[in-house]
């Protein structure tokens, strides 16, 4: 950027010229006296609005306070609830292994029940492993992985592994990647080594408190208004009489403003010319006073436009070269996709891709494994943009080079994974759900790689998730991947999808949910799969309004004719 000439002062301000006329006509005694009495009556009104809000703000907050206490004390006393229960359930089958308990409806809903809106029970032992839980992934899990991850999460626990009870606060970052602040109390089932803790949002209890912040405010802003009329009203008056002074003073005025609209016109002929990209262009101004430092500011200011003008030119060559390369990119992703689904006797076959950006990290693919099988492949790399898109064209083609010709199902993804974590350094992971479809026999064989659970909805509109055993490719290079076998019926559907479906997020914050789209597939079972795919793509677009698409949209359907 090219240096700017340093400015120098002015040898006659404006404000003296100008102060010299209006000292003559004794207008600085009534500005003076409109200015003060203006002056005191803002004051006065902020003041009273200050008050006034400072009051309602400090009832509000009182109040929250008082709510997040009795909240805490509710938590408190349903996790001591919870543990009796327990107790009492346990005293009464003396001898019974913990496993036994975890196939137990009954205990099931003694151990895990809501808390709040939001949150719920759990059970676990004074090792640190968690036994009961809502979300079927965390049970029989290792809490001493959280050590490190969740420090706060994880020191409420260890304080209560001798078998005391305890609780606190904690930080807690929810699916919208909100950082909200949880409480969770911990009391000991007496004559047993398990412990029940009850958390839930704190801000659950707090919300009446907000509402009635939000009507004080409201109110507050009603009293601003009758203070602006009447302060409005004071104003105008002040104008009036200053309108009447103005008319004399216009005269005087008159003799002057050739002195300060001259330089001005030249400022605005520069103006206009640099509009006309005239950057040559310079304003000659040689009054001595401010109007002279703007012309020079006016000149400098040209010069070091005429230099971004031309680094914004190299700027837009490169975003287009971006552009291109990106679409070049996508391109070549697309190719990657199979292009059509195979046509295989007895079954109705669709899958399709919408990615969140140019360039996604979901796939899909359909592998001939031998005569009569085919693989079924839907997958979900981690991250976005261009890594993703490398990472999701190495996995696509390591796990169909793998999957040819192997007929076991974990066999084929237990050696992706290796080769994956051999050749990726990236620190990326992919989740991927692959079945081999045997045509004649009807029969699906699967593993679950730390994908979404893949619906098999029944003839006779029963829902099953097919979940296994395993965890994402490209974490560890060997992993326990548990294979699993289904047996397919004519009327039965499979549908595959990624977490861009069941996680798109409204203007309310919701998520749209494995049950809208269990409803969604229900209401058009009779479409072909293709048109199943469309009517869940349009449903996810309408449920998203408009929130922006955050993550890749991949959807894969299997109808048995």
């Amino acid at each position: 950027m090219a240096a700017t000439a340093p400015v120098s002062d002015p040898r006659l301000r404006i404000r003296t010229k100008m102060l010299l006329v209006l000292l003559g006509i004794s207008l600085v005694p009534l500005v003076l006296f409109g200015y003060i009495a203006q002056r005191d009556i803002e004051e006065v009104s902020k003041y009273t609005v200050k008050a006034t809000t400072a009051i309602g703000e400090s009832a509000a907050e009182d109040s929250a306070l008082a709510l997040e206490n009795l909240g805490a004390e509710m938590i408190r006393q349903k996790a001591i609830d919870v543990a009796l229960q327990c107790g009492v359930y346990l005293r009464r089958h003396p001898g019974v292994p913990i496993e036994r308990f975890q196939a137990d409806k009954a205990f099931q809903a003694i151990a895990v029940q809501s808390v709040g809106v939001t949150g719920y029970t759990i059970v676990f032992d004074r090792q640190g492993v968690m036994r009961f839980h809502p979300n079927p992934e965390l049970v029989n899990y290792d809490m001493h992985n959280w050590k490190d991850m969740l420090p706060g999460f994880w020191a409420l626990f260890e304080h209560t592994f001798d078998g005391s009870s305890g609780g606190g606060y904690y930080n807690w970052q929810d699916s919208d990647r909100v950082i909200r602040r949880k409480f969770m109390y911990i009391a000991p089932i007496r004559g047993t080594p398990y412990m029940v803790a009850a958390t839930t949002y704190i801000d659950e209890f707090s919300r009446p408190a907000e509402e009635t912040k939000g009507r004080i405010a409201t109110a507050t802003e009603s009293i601003r208004g009758e203070i602006k009329k009447v302060v409005e009203g004071i104003r105008t008056s002040f104008v009036m009489i200053m309108t009447a002074m103005f008319l004399i003073v216009a005269a005087i005025s008159f003799f002057l403003s050739r002195m300060i609209t001259d330089p001005i016109l030249a400022l605005m002929r520069g103006a206009k010319a640099i509009g006309r990209v005239e950057m040559e262009h310079t304003v000659e101004v040689k009054t001595g006073d401010e109007l002279e430092v703007l012309a020079d500011s006016f000149n400098a200011m040209a010069r070091d436009l005429k230099l971004h003008m031309e680094n914004l030119r190299c700027t837009t060559a490169e975003k287009e070269r971006l552009e291109k390369e990106l679409e070049i990119a996508r391109g070549i992703q697309l190719r990657l996709l199979p292009q059509r689904p195979p046509s295989i006797e007895g079954m109705d076959l669709a899958a399709n891709n919408v990615p969140a950006q140019e360039i996604g990290g979901d796939f899909f693919d359909f592998i001939p494994i031998s005569p009569g099988s085919w693989g079924l492949v839907i997958a979900d790399v981690s991250g976005k943009g261009m890594p993703a898109a490398i990472f999701m064209g190495l996995s696509r083609t390591i796990v169909r080079a793998s999957a040819t010709d192997n007929l076991s199902a974990a066999a084929a993804i237990r050696q992706a994974n290796e080769l994956i974590c051999r050749d990726s350094t990236s620190g990326m992971f992919v989740t991927l759900f692959y079945a081999i479809l045997d045509v004649q026999e009807r029969r699906l064989r699967y593993v679950n790689a730390g994908h979404n659970p893949p619906l098999l909805l029944r003839n006779d509109g029963e829902v099953e998730q097919l979940r296994t055993r395993g965890i994402a490719l490209g974490i560890a290079r060997s992993i326990d991947l548990q294979e699993d076998e289904r047996d397919l019926q004519p009327g039965d559907m499979v549908v595959l999808y990624t977490d861009g479906v069941t996680e798109a997020i409204n203007d309310r914050s919701e998520a749209f949910g494995v049950g809208r789209l269990i409803e969604i597939v229900r209401e058009n079972s009779e479409l072909p799969a293709r048109g199943i795919i469309a009517k869940l793509e349009e449903a996810v677009v309408a449920f998203a309004g408009k929130e922006p698409q955050f993550d890749d949209i991949t959807l894969l359907v299997l109808k048995v004719r």
